[in-house]
């Protein structure tokens, strides 16, 4: 088996909140325990609720935090230490595209420089040939050259972020991280950018992280999928069998939110209450207060990620190695 693009193992992120100058700081952890791997040329999926740890996992991915535990390889090194000079001659091979294009570009710098920046701090080619690479990516967005010379506020939304991705793009990458690229769009440009997407990955065999609370286009576009709940991850799998038969109830729950055409909406799935709050998560199983399947076990001991068929993993206390009851895989 060929190794990984990028490894993370056990990766924990805690931050300090204070509410006053003179209170004790409450820590909260953003990420616990989450392990996850992308392949070459693959596009991994990263799904939850707002507050699940999904960013934070793409920034600590990407190296743009240091994790307080765990660790990450990229194409089997270590990720160097924070603003270091091996880490930033990494950025060259991974990038980031930001959800919001707008506040990702500088409104008083046209467009066609903004491109062009990530050419000049890496030294890559000569004036000359930086300005080719430029007209080249920008045909390759679907951008016309001659739209080099205008600012931000003077596109689309969808312009904007063709801008974005043509800039993630512009050092040759190996791996680009999207966190919630499409969120941002009307319907008809999300499908745009997500083809515009596919069609570079295909390309270029560009990896792919893709973080997003619409299933409906992480179904379209990812290989395999992680589910995050609360900092962790509950499920992970192939990305055809985490929608066709999820396991762990919230996946179901997430997935039922999915309208299907030419079905009714009598077995959707609603969550009752919102997620519970970082800094005081709930005994036991995060997820408990809100399963409709919980016990007393889910109140107290808390689930560990575990095989229960071949390529899933769930972590839930009513699943087990090859145990799939029927009340919970139904």
């Amino acid at each position: 088996m060929s190794m990984p693009l990028l490894s993370a193992r056990h990766l924990v992120k805690t931050y300090a909140s204070r509410r006053g100058a003179f209170t004790k700081p409450t820590l909260v952890k953003a990420v616990e325990d989450v392990s996850l791997s992308i392949d070459k040329g693959r596009t991994l999926g990263i799904v939850g609720e707002s507050g699940s740890g999904k960013s934070t996992t793409g920034r600590l991915v990407l190296g743009l935090e240091d994790p307080t535990g765990g660790r990450v390889t990229f194409d089997g090194a270590a990720m160097p230490g924070l603003k270091t000079p091996e880490w930033r001659g990494l950025r060259r091979r991974m990038q980031l595209v930001y959800q919001d294009p707008l506040a990702a570009l500088d409104r008083r710098i046209p467009i066609g420089e903004q491109i062009e920046e990530p050419l000049e701090i890496h030294e890559i080619g000569t004036p000359e040939e930086r300005k080719e690479r430029v007209a080249e990516l920008m045909r390759a967005v679907g951008l016309r050259p001659d739209q080099a010379s205008q600012y931000p506020h003077e596109l689309s939304g969808g312009q904007r972020q063709r801008v974005v991705i043509a800039r993630a793009i512009a050092c040759g990458p190996e791996l680009l991280v999207c966190d919630e690229p499409v969120s941002a769009l009307d319907v008809s440009i999300q499908a745009q950018v997500v083809n515009l997407l596919r069609d570079l990955q295909e390309e270029h065999g560009i990896a792919m992280i893709f973080i997003s609370h619409d299933l409906k286009v992480v179904r379209n576009i990812c290989d395999r999928v992680v589910v995050m709940y609360l900092g962790r991850v509950v499920e992970e799998g192939p990305s055809d069998e985490i929608f066709s038969k999820p396991f762990h109830p919230y996946t179901q729950a997430l997935v039922s939110s999915v309208p299907v055409p030419g079905t009714s909406l009598t077995d959707r799935i609603i969550l009752e209450g919102e997620p519970p709050n970082p800094a005081s998560r709930p005994s036991g199983c995060a997820f408990h207060p809100r399963c409709r399947f919980a016990t007393a076990r889910c109140r107290t001991e808390n689930p560990q990620l575990l095989t229960v068929a071949a390529e899933r993993e769930v972590a839930c206390h009513l699943l087990g190695p090859a145990q799939v009851p029927a009340s919970i895989a139904s």
